[in-house]
């Protein structure tokens, strides 16, 4: 059996400060030391759950998935979200296409994707459940025989699946610091150490979870996330508090007008654009998304990523070509700038409690966790070099002795497997 293994908001850094901690990440630091563990490995953009999800189950950026959480259609004038949009074929379908039972526990990428609700042989199981650990013993009852929910109806196991899934957004939501958390003894955090104590909180408990999976036996297994995060609207990084709770979207869009633009600010998703708008500017908390509607000339444009660039709480500023370095999907933008931390743009409440955002290209957000460990997986394998997201999919394919997925545009990581 294949055990893939999803921890939405999981970056290395996280790892790295869970683990020299109190108890630390025993479970985890077994996976490093007795299986492969991707150290350079990296997401693209934007670093969105929907994106990023779909990139892994898929092997391809969002350039061939289409996913790229929202973007503004210049033909309709209208803000167009891309929800769970996937154009390639995931893991699960490629292993029903040669034969293969499926499972997933909460891995909405696989819903009706390879994995079908009220379906015993190739279920989607899904409840209430708050966090992995909860969801872990959903998973470890269905392989021992009990009744477990898919959509309306209880299923049992028929046959052991040959590839099974369990998602969960415990870090994510830490992240993101909203009201929903994932555990009661945790509390919104109002300081970045505060926010950094409830990662490693929930990095740790995960991590104690995580040992009863490893325990399944003839098993290989896979961790792997999405993005990790960043904090904006608190005193951090040089920065104090009441600098960092400004929002710098007026600032951005002064910078636009000076260098010869006359941008547009989208007021909301259903804003009616100015019929003779030259450009549009849609913020969304720590990244921005720039579209001209009136092809401007050459000058213009390098003075417009000039002028972007200069800003002091800006991060990156990419154009078109650049975007597709990382992947983006070709209709994104004409221009994506993200803010540094602790900074933020706008289209955000900020209240009393730090905010957390993913939205971006910080290290801390674009170095992601990824490790292999198990049946057919070289031992104490550290692969130093830089890869992406797109390399997990046809990797785990190639474990299950299968082809795909179809449209996987990611190379198989030969070097962690025992059979080249």
């Amino acid at each position: 059996m294949f055990l893939y293994i999803n921890w939405d908001g999981f970056s290395r850094h996280w790892y790295e400060k869970a683990r020299t901690v109190g108890a630390g990440t025993p479970n985890l630091d077994r996976m490093i030391a007795l299986g492969a563990s991707l150290e350079n490995h990296y997401c693209g953009i934007p670093a969105i759950t929907n994106p990023m999800q779909q990139t892994l189950v898929s092997g391809a950026w969002p350039e061939k998935t289409g996913n790229c959480y929202a973007y503004f259609d210049k033909n309709t004038k209208k803000v167009v979200m891309t929800g769970r949009l996937n154009l390639c074929e995931s893991i699960a379908e490629a292993a029903l296409r040669r034969g293969l039972s499926c499972a997933s526990v909460h891995g909405w990428y696989f819903e009706n994707r390879g994995c079908v609700p009220g379906d015993a042989s190739n279920p989607y199981i899904q409840n209430s459940l708050p966090n992995f650990e909860t969801r872990v013993e959903l998973l470890l009852s269905y392989l021992e025989g009990e009744a477990v929910p898919s959509g309306d109806v209880l299923v049992t196991i028929q046959k052991r699946p040959n590839f099974l899934s369990i998602y969960a957004d415990d870090i994510d939501t830490v992240c993101h610091n909203g009201e929903r958390l994932p555990y009661p003894q945790l509390q919104r955090a109002k300081t970045l150490d505060q926010w950094y104590e409830n990662l490693v909180y929930t990095v740790q408990r995960m991590d104690k979870a995580l040992g009863k999976l490893l325990e399944l036996p003839d098993t290989t297994f896979a961790l792997a996330a999405d993005h990790g995060g960043m904090p904006y609207a608190t005193a951090a990084f040089g920065v104090s508090r009441e600098e960092a709770r400004v929002p710098r979207g007026a600032e951005l869009m002064e910078a636009i007008r000076s260098a010869g633009l006359d941008a547009y600010l989208l007021k909301s998703m259903h804003d009616t654009v100015p019929a003779d708008a030259q450009a549009l500017v849609m913020l969304m908390g720590t990244q921005a998304q720039l579209y001209y509607l009136q092809a401007p000339d050459a000058e213009i444009r390098k003075r417009v990523l000039k002028s972007i660039r200069s800003l002091a709480f800006i991060d990156r500023c990419l154009d078109e070509q650049q975007q597709q370095a990382y992947g983006s999907w070709k209709g994104f933008c004409d221009v994506y700038a993200v803010s540094r931390s602790p900074y933020f743009l706008g289209g955000v409440e900020v209240n009393e409690f730090l905010g957390g955002s993913h939205a971006g290209m910080e290290e801390s957000i674009m170095h992601v966790f990824c490790a292999f460990y198990g049946k057919g997986i070289e031992q104490g394998l550290r692969v130093t070099h830089r890869t992406t997201l797109p390399q997990f999919a046809p990797t785990v394919c190639r474990l299950l002795s299968i082809d795909g997925p179809a449209d996987a545009k990611g190379l198989i990581l030969n070097e962690i497997l025992e059979e080249k």
